[in-house]
């Protein structure tokens, strides 16, 4: 493998690979070559954590927003961390960063935003203050998730478990 982040010929020639696969309006079935493309750029970039490189790809017009949303999720399931890694790239994003690419692909990606429903609470109503394109977004989080601590049944009935 790489060095994490080598910014080599193919490493970009692996991620305009990946950008330019089409994904399907409605992102309910998507397409084998996606999770190929993924893979191939996870092996070509080094490193599990591809989330600066593809909000780079935004930036520079290879991808929409919504798009490496999509290319995250399926990444968090394609290293071999589980998305760990990037977790903690889209969780500083949502600390700390005011460009609306890496806040749209940190709000976006499947995991609630930040370890605790505490530090979300603070840190999601902060952005949707600075940022009204995101209240939406904010908001649903911050109504699906629940209290740090609060236990829901289990699918049994019997046994609560955290969620």
């Amino acid at each position: 493998m790489r060095a994490a982040g080598a910014d080599s010929a193919e490493v970009r020639a692996a991620l305009r690979r990946l950008c330019a696969v089409p994904l399907p309006p409605d992102a309910a079935e998507l397409p084998d070559e996606l999770f190929d493309a993924v893979d191939d750029f996870i092996a070509a970039h080094g490193a599990d954590d591809i989330a600066e490189p593809v909000a780079r790809a935004v930036h520079a017009g290879w991808a929409t927003a919504g798009q490496g949303a999509v290319f995250l999720n399926v990444a968090a399931w394609s290293g071999t961390d589980n998305g760990t890694s990037m977790k903690l790239t889209l969780d500083d994003w949502v600390r700390h960063s005011d460009d609306p690419v890496r806040l749209h692909l940190a709000l976006h990606h499947e995991a609630y935003p930040l370890p605790t429903a505490a530090e979300m609470r603070v840190a999601l109503t902060a952005i949707a203050e600075r940022h009204p394109r995101f209240r939406d977004v904010c908001r649903r989080h911050l109504e699906e998730r629940r209290p740090d601590g609060q236990q829901v049944a289990s699918a049994g009935g019997s046994t609560p478990v955290d969620r």
